[in-house]
């Protein structure tokens, strides 16, 4: 593969790349996270695949670019991950609490139906 085919293909694996960022984004905003995994697997094998056509060569600026966008776009989606994780733990414990709850409130019910 020539040099500029090999930069054209990256360069449009990176697009690709940056198109799946953004739906995985748009999926873990919906908290839609099995598609958000299921796209975010694609993203990283298209990733994997637009790094693996050449090491050695030199990048261009459009690619440079594109590459900088990808890095702030994944630093962006794990602080949204981790933000929407804790929040799902958050609410892992209200509902834990409301459980604790109702059970207490059936142990006093049923000890004071009994007496």
């Amino acid at each position: 593969m020539s040099t500029a085919s090999q930069e054209g293909s990256t360069l449009a694996l990176l697009e690709r790349v940056l198109e799946e960022t953004r739906t995985v984004e748009r999926l873990i905003e919906q908290g839609d996270w099995q598609q958000a995994l299921e796209r975010d697997a694609i993203r990283q094998r298209l990733l994997a695949e637009a790094f693996a056509l050449d090491g050695s060569r030199s990048v261009d600026e459009k690619t440079r670019v594109i590459a900088g966008e990808l890095l702030k776009l994944n630093d962006r989606l794990v602080g949204l991950a981790e933000h929407r994780r804790r929040g799902v733990e958050r609410e892992n414990d209200t509902l834990q609490l409301g459980r604790r709850a109702l059970a207490a409130y059936h142990r006093v019910h049923f000890d004071n139906e009994r007496s």
